[in-house]
């Protein structure tokens, strides 16, 4: 079965609650009208029947009424009292006088039933065969030692008719509200609903040939406009993504077609070209050389996107950085010294750095191959580390070939090279730095750098002495 739209279930939703109401407060009208109408009944009827009761004197044990036949008021209300009513006497059971329209009623007691009334004094309902009578029962005693019984009664027709119209009333009051209710509750509905619509329309237009359109907010900053900045958002970082995964695309085709190109070339002559057995070999340590970067730029790939991806635990154990930092320096000078750059090592005091060894000798690594691969002849690289109470300071400088202003801001960037000047000085994938800010970011610290084309580079790096929640990936 399909499902309801939000628009309808809102609707029903509104109906359901307004007719909840309207039920609730008609069942209250109708109990209070029904509980007024009993009261005036009865206090009508306790009325008539305390007022006849100085109007009736006895006379030789026969009842009479006793009143001004000229009075109209006691005229009146003679009239209404004894309209319908009959006395009884409460020893005998004997009936006494009785009204006509009693007696067309047909309502008569058995002395037994005259005993439980006095015995059971006030207010009664009795069926008839033209509907209920209410009666009040009372005790007359003229003061010879014996009672008698009063009833006067008043039929509930009236009372009857007054609550079956206004029940009648009332359900086609909620019948008419609740159809009013659908159908104002449906046009609110689609008011409410129709900004999500259009915010709807406008984000299925996006597709990934236009991602850098937005939803149209609309000023008022309620929900809907919360709404379409968060989606707006979420579009800003899916276009970052797919012109990342664009740029990593690009950069990966170009990385591989030189060495690839290499490889058919020397290929190529080796079928077409008879060589001496010296320039065979020389053409097969040609291809050796392509097919090492091509596993170095594949394993460098595959270990980047493993850790990206969460796929490598990084343990949290104490690292002595000052050590550290000297091992690495003494390892890497004969590579300093073989492209006659002097590099220069401070540790300064011990520094404890809550994290990974491994990847924290990979990140000064990075930074020092970095630095002596784009440092010229008879340059100098230094590699100097500070301590302060919360943090670890390292910072490798230069004085290189520099990286200029526009490339700066991406150099963390997969796959990212700077201008053609700089990557020609030295072979690489693009991908060192991206891994070291991966690095930092995961042992809660910072990464920056610092450049002048032409002067040199500084890279500066913040690591905390405790433990910190790393950055999500």
């Amino acid at each position: 079965m399909k499902p309801l739209s939000l628009k309808a279930s809102l609707a029903i939703l509104y109906t359901a609650m307004l007719t909840c109401l309207l039920s609730g407060l008609a069942y209250g009208y109708h109990r209070l009208l029904v509980r007024e109408l009993e009261t005036e009944t009865d206090t009508t009827l306790e009325g008539l029947s305390s007022g006849l009761h100085g109007y009736l004197k006895f006379v030789g044990g026969q009842p009479g009424l006793d009143y001004n036949t000229t009075d109209p008021l006691a005229v009146t209300f003679i009239e209404e009292a004894t309209r319908y009513y009959q006395l009884y006497d409460v020893s005998t059971g004997a009936l006494l006088w009785q009204s006509a329209a009693l007696e067309s009623l047909g309502l008569q007691y058995t002395p037994a039933e005259v005993s439980v009334f006095a015995s059971e004094l006030g207010l009664h309902d009795v069926e008839t065969d033209r509907g209920r009578l209410r009666i009040h029962s009372s005790l007359v005693e003229p003061g010879s030692g014996q009672f008698y019984l009063l009833q006067v009664g008043e039929p509930l027709d009236r009372f009857e008719r007054a609550v079956r119209g206004s029940e009648r009333l009332l359900l086609w009051e909620i019948a008419a509200g609740v159809l009013l209710a659908g159908l104002v509750g449906y046009w609110m509905a689609g008011r409410a609903l129709r900004p999500l619509s259009h915010l709807a329309a406008a984000a299925h237009n996006v597709g990934i040939t236009n991602l850098s359109e937005r939803l149209p907010l609309r000023g008022s900053d309620d929900e809907l406009d919360e709404l379409a900045t968060s989606f707006n958002q979420a579009l800003a970082r899916v276009e970052d993504g797919v012109a990342q995964m664009r740029q990593f695309s690009a950069a990966m085709a170009h990385e591989l077609r030189t060495p690839l190109a290499v490889l058919r070339g020397e290929t190529e002559l080796a079928l077409t070209q008879s060589a001496s057995p010296a320039e065979v070999r020389q053409r097969l340590e040609l291809q050796l050389e392509e097919f090492d970067r091509l596993s170095s730029l594949i394993t460098q790939l595959l270990t980047l996107a493993r850790a990206e991806a969460g796929e490598i635990p990084l343990k949290r154990a104490p690292v002595e950085m000052a050590a550290l930092v000297t091992e690495i320096g003494e390892q890497i000078e004969p590579v300093a010294e073989a492209r006659a750059v002097r590099l220069v090592v401070s540790a300064g005091p011990s520094a404890i750095v809550m994290g990974d060894g491994m990847w924290l000798e990979r990140l000064v690594l990075i930074l020092l191959d970095n630095a002596i691969k784009f440092s010229k002849p008879g340059g100098h690289v230094s590699l100097t580390l500070s301590t302060s109470p919360d943090h670890v300071t390292l910072r490798v400088e230069d004085d290189g070939i520099g990286i200029s202003p526009d490339a700066l801001p991406h150099i963390f960037e997969r796959f990212f090279q700077a201008d053609p000047a700089r990557s020609s000085h030295a072979e690489g994938a693009g991908l060192g730095l991206a891994l070291a800010k991966w690095i930092v970011d995961h042992h809660g610290g910072t990464i920056q750098a610092q450049s002048t084309p032409g002067e040199g580079s500084l890279f500066t790096v913040g690591l905390p002495t405790r433990a910190r929640a790393p950055v999500a990936a």
